[in-house]
């Protein structure tokens, strides 16, 4: 028999799914360099919009942006997999570590809207996009730890 569950679960669920996809597989284009100026396949070419459109700084190739996408795309990513299947099996274990993440999560998306605004590309960005993109991996570790503050 199972407990009901919270009405965050799905949401959850469904998000960090979502998450685990892009961490996993679309965040590989930053992670190992890719020249986005010239990409040709169909999700180099949509980074390539994104970042003319709204987030140049993914032009540059940093190696500071490419370690952040790269612990996003290796750690970051399975974590979400293992939350994911926490609340599927409603496992209270997932708690601790949850509360962790969370605040890693949220540390991580911080630094990189203060690395938005303070780069040389600043006046070019479309912070309001950027942002409202990246709104949910900021929102999502503050429901998380609100929810972990109670067993599954």
């Amino acid at each position: 028999m199972t407990t009901q569950r919270h009405p965050l679960d799905r949401l959850f669920i469904v998000a960090f799914s979502l998450f685990a996809f892009t961490s996993m597989v679309l965040e590989q284009w930053i992670v190992f360099g890719a020249d986005l100026r010239s990409a040709q396949d169909p999700l180099g070419r949509a980074w390539r919009w994104y970042a003319e459109t709204f987030d140049p700084l993914l032009f540059d190739r940093l190696l500071s942006v490419r370690v952040m996408f790269g612990i996003d795309a290796w750690v970051f990513g399975p974590f979400y997999l293992l939350l994911v299947y926490a609340f599927v099996r409603q496992r209270n274990w997932i708690r601790l570590p949850a509360l962790m993440f969370s605040s890693a999560m949220f540390y991580s998306v911080l630094v990189y809207f203060l690395m938005e605004i303070f780069s040389v590309h600043a006046s070019e960005t479309n912070l309001f996009m950027v942002m409202l993109i990246s709104a949910p991996y900021a929102i999502m570790p503050l429901l998380l730890a609100y929810r972990m503050w109670s067993p599954i």
